[in-house]
């Protein structure tokens, strides 16, 4: 009964949030004006705003004439100290929360999050999804049903002297920790794992999901993970099987003791779930998508899947099949929660006006004069974003490129392209890691092979330098087959940028090479990050290599001859 009504109540929700985005829209351009204004007014007291005189801003062409573009760099000393609990250096807001970068593409970043882009973030990455999901159900003619799902996200936080630190995507979770377990299948160690716990999380949470035929959702950040997550339920399942017949927390599997023993007295052996789990898997995964058969209630999924996720979305489908849609949740970075979609399966994303100022540079413009707002923007177009947040965050490059698909209202409809520290170039080819994505997913397509992963380096060392392509394969394949491969990805490479066959064929740039990495390398890496501190739902794909560190990683894992 609960269910049904935190179901109700969240499709509520969902549908108020979809119609504030609606009304905001309709008068983005007066509330960007607007933000600027108040934004000045706020913190012109600070002593970034004394540095950069907010007080003689009265107009967004003031904003962009007096205040600098802005890099993480200018604001890294100011957020430690907030962080240690000075007040009133960036922002006149309040900050209760800290949020970090996962590492993933250099040093951690810390980003204030004020009281009010929490609220935002909060609305947006949990209610709009439910809102989409709602009107999914009511096209077919049903209310959305109780909502009981697998969630892949775990999240914990620490604290310091001005609040707490964790990644952006912890926030929702954190602010619903009281009823969280009415919605996710997965205990409240595993969600809320206390700092530098060690366990095998893909096994925790398949183990409490899969005992529950009644899932009715699958929820994670980066689609990356829950790709992830199938494909050790595939190789696991027996194992899996075995432990829900018995009613055990495997002793194989790395869980901290305490949980374990906690567990192995709670669970009860279920032996006509395993049976009919077993009976499912025994036909195999390639004959027909396996999570229909095992969860037939799962009606909808959400997770970030776009851009250069993109290759990982279509691996998912393998599993999932291609009817249960998809939320997408947004364009988001740690500093701010930027746009959302509004339908089921759509990569096109709504900027939200009311959560920051947005800026545009035509990214075949060489300079930053003359950037443009959100009035000025051309469909078809591709533009670097340069975002004022609610945080304390001015006129800051974020390095992303993003592609205009059209308008709601007044608010442009956005889809992520690719990160500006993203393209591999050796000379003057630029590939972005979007074109990348192409490319393989047409190699995987013409080899019938399944990839775990891939990375690419532009290798700078020869004479010609020449592109690596490293492949973790999912099964093993002959050394015939690998034989063919470099030809391949250079016809696939050639295809997918116009400039690189007449290089090649001048010298400027050599052939490129096919890598094979060991299996579980992909793992290996995230696990190097975890060490560091870094949240794994927020770790995103190794595409691009772009520094000695990971070269040296990925050149260590390659199969040798």
């Amino acid at each position: 009964m609960l269910d049904g009504m935190l179901s109700g109540w969240g499709g509520l929700v969902g549908i108020c949030e979809h119609i504030k985005i609606f009304i905001y829209s309709k008068r983005a351009n007066k509330m960007q004006e607007t933000c600027i204004k108040r934004l000045m007014r706020k913190n012109k007291t600070t002593e970034y705003g004394k540095l950069h005189n907010f007080d003689k801003v009265k107009s967004i062409e003031d904003y962009q004439r007096i205040v600098p573009l802005s890099v993480y760099a200018d604001y890294d000393d100011y957020v430690w100290r907030m962080a240690n609990g000075e007040k009133g250096l960036i922002t006149n807001m309040y900050v209760r929360r800290f949020t970090e970068s996962s590492g993933s593409t250099g040093k951690q970043k810390l980003v204030p999050l004020s009281y009010w882009a929490e609220w935002v973030c909060q609305c947006f990455s949990f209610s709009a999804p439910v809102g989409c999901a709602v009107k999914w159900f009511a096209k077919k003619g049903r209310p959305l049903p109780p909502q009981k799902g697998l969630l892949t996200a775990e999240t914990s936080c620490r604290r310091v002297k001005g609040g707490t630190i964790s990644c952006l995507s912890s926030i929702p979770l954190l602010n619903v920790k009281p009823i969280v377990q009415f919605f996710t299948t997965s205990p409240k160690e595993v969600l809320f794992p206390e700092p530098d716990v060690d366990m095998d999380m893909h096994y925790m949470k398949l183990r409490f999901a899969l005992a529950n035929r009644n899932i009715s959702y699958l929820g994670t950040i980066f689609i990356t993970t829950l790709e992830s997550m199938f494909f050790y339920m595939e190789e696991n399942w027996e194992m899996l099987c075995d432990d829900i017949e018995k009613g055990i927390i495997n002793d194989s599997v790395n869980v901290p003791e305490e949980i374990r023993a906690k567990y192995n007295k709670k669970l009860k052996p279920n032996p006509k779930r395993a049976e009919e789990l077993r009976k499912e898997f025994k036909k195999g995964f390639d004959e027909s998508p396996i999570i229909p058969r095992i969860w037939p209630n799962v009606g909808w999924m959400y997770g970030m899947g776009t851009g250069s996720l993109s290759f990982y979305a279509k691996k998912l489908r393998r599993y999932i099949g291609d009817d249960i849609p998809m939320h997408y949740l947004g364009y988001t970075a740690t500093e701010a929660f930027m746009a959302v979609p509004l339908e089921f399966n759509s990569y096109d994303y709504v900027i939200l006006p009311q959560n920051g100022f947005y800026e545009f540079r035509p990214i075949d413009q060489e300079g930053y004069d003359n950037l443009l707002t959100i009035k000025d923007l051309e469909v078809g177009k591709e533009y670097e974003i340069i975002l004022t947040n609610m945080s304390g965050f001015y006129r800051y490059r974020i390095e992303d490129v993003i592609k205009v698909t059209g308008y709601y209202n007044q608010s442009p409809k956005i889809t992520f392209c690719y990160r500006l520290n993203q393209i591999a170039n050796i000379s003057g080819e630029k590939v972005s890691s979007l074109a990348f994505d192409e490319m393989v997913a047409n190699l995987s397509e013409t080899t019938g092979d399944l990839y775990i992963g891939y990375s690419i380096y532009a290798d700078r060392s020869t004479s010609p330098g020449h592109y690596k392509l490293f492949l973790e394969l999912a099964e093993d394949i002959s050394d015939e087959k690998k034989a063919t491969y470099n030809a391949l990805f250079e016809e696939m490479l050639c295809k997918g940028n116009v400039s690189v066959e007449p290089l090649i064929k001048s010298g400027a740039l050599g052939h490129p090479e096919v890598l094979f990495l060991k299996k579980g390398t992909y793992d290996d890496y995230r696990e190097v990050l975890r060490s560091r501190g870094a949240n794994l739902n927020q770790v995103k794909p190794i595409k691009v290599i772009d520094n000695d560190e990971k070269r040296d990683f990925f050149f260590s894992h390659v199969v040798k001859d």
